[in-house]
C-alpha cells in the first residue's frame, strides 16, 4: 500500500495526498471536515481539497510534539491549562463528530477513526491540535472506533504519570 505524502507549500500551508484505498478526498468529506473544524479549535484548519489527485491543503503547524511525549516532559510542557486543552481536544472532538452524525442516513457516523494520542500534539506556542484529518470518514455502526476508548485509558494513565513525575 503506498504512503501518504506531505508537502511544505509555504510557512502557512502544507498538502497531504492520501493514498485511495483508505479514503476517497472528495467534496463530502471536505464539506462534512470543514463543518466541524468551523466550531472546534483543535481540529487542524483545511483550506482546499483536490478530488483528482486525493489531496489537500491545511494549516502548517510547524514543530509539533505529540501529547503522550509531552506529559512524559511535564516540566518542559505542561500546564494545568494545556492538561484540560488535551482532555478537551479529545473529548470535544468525539462528541463532536457524534452529535454531527446524527445528521447522517442510518447508522453512519463521521468520525476520526484514529483519534489517539498519536494523533493530538502541541505546538510551540503551546496550542493542542488534533491532526490527521484525512481519518474522519463516515463509517457504519462505529466500525474501527476502539481507538477513542482505548486513548481516553491511556491518556489517563499518561496524566498519572504526570502527576507522578510531578509529585516526585
Amino acid at each position: 500500500m503506498a504512503e501518504n505524502l506531505i508537502e511544505k507549500i509555504d510557512h502557512n500551508t502544507i498538502k497531504k495526498t492520501v493514498n485511495k484505498g483508505f479514503i476517497d478526498i472528495n467534496k463530502t468529506w471536505f464539506e462534512y471536515y470543514s463543518q466541524l473544524s468551523k466550531n472546534n479549535k483543535y481540529l487542524v484548519k483545511i483550506f482546499t481539497m483536490d478530488a483528482k489527485t486525493n489531496s489537500f491543503t491545511m494549516e502548517n503547524l510547524g514543530e509539533v510534539i505529540a501529547v503522550e511525549q509531552c506529559l512524559k516532559q511535564s516540566d518542559k510542557y505542561v500546564t494545568k491549562e494545556v492538561l484540560c486543552d488535551i482532555i478537551l481536544a479529545l473529548t470535544q472532538t468525539w462528541a463532536q463528530g457524534i452529535e454531527f452524525s446524527k445528521l447522517l442516513d442510518n447508522d453512519k457516523f463521521f468520525v476520526h477513526t484514529d483519534l489517539s494520542l498519536c494523533n493530538i500534539v502541541m505546538t510551540k506556542d503551546n496550542q493542542i491540535k488534533v491532526i490527521d484529518p484525512d481519518s474522519y470518514t463516515i463509517v457504519e455502526k462505529l466500525k474501527f472506533t476502539e481507538k477513542f476508548y482505548m486513548s481516553q485509558i491511556n491518556l489517563m494513565s499518561n496524566i498519572g504519570i504526570y502527576y507522578n513525575i510531578k509529585d516526585n
